[in-house]
């Protein structure tokens, strides 16, 4: 009886705990740009390296020209930027912001 008291009281907690996990928003790293590969003709992309990541993140073609001129002129001067992902596990750039 005892353990069935705390199943009916623990069970609602983990629910919640569980829920705001995903809640989460948006992820935002700080880093500096290492190159930046222009998107081809069949591309919807350009790519993005930066020296704190070894993975590739991907900037929409359409995306505000000010994060372009702000990625390129990191690159130029070695200067750090903000950018924001969907979560963790994404690599498209929402947005890019100066630190």
């Amino acid at each position: 009886m005892l353990s069935l008291l705390f199943l009916l009281v623990a069970a609602p907690l983990y629910a919640t705990n569980k829920g705001q996990k995903a809640k989460r928003k948006s992820v935002e790293n700080t880093m500096t740009v290492a190159a930046i590969r222009p998107a081809g003709n069949d591309q919807a992309f350009i790519q993005v390296s930066f020296y704190e990541s070894q993975r590739f993140y991907k900037l929409p073609k359409d995306a505000n020209p000010a994060y372009i001129k702000l990625l390129t002129e990191s690159e130029r001067r070695k200067t750090t930027v903000t950018i924001k992902r969907a979560s963790e596990y994404s690599d498209v750039i929402l947005t890019v912001t100066r630190k």
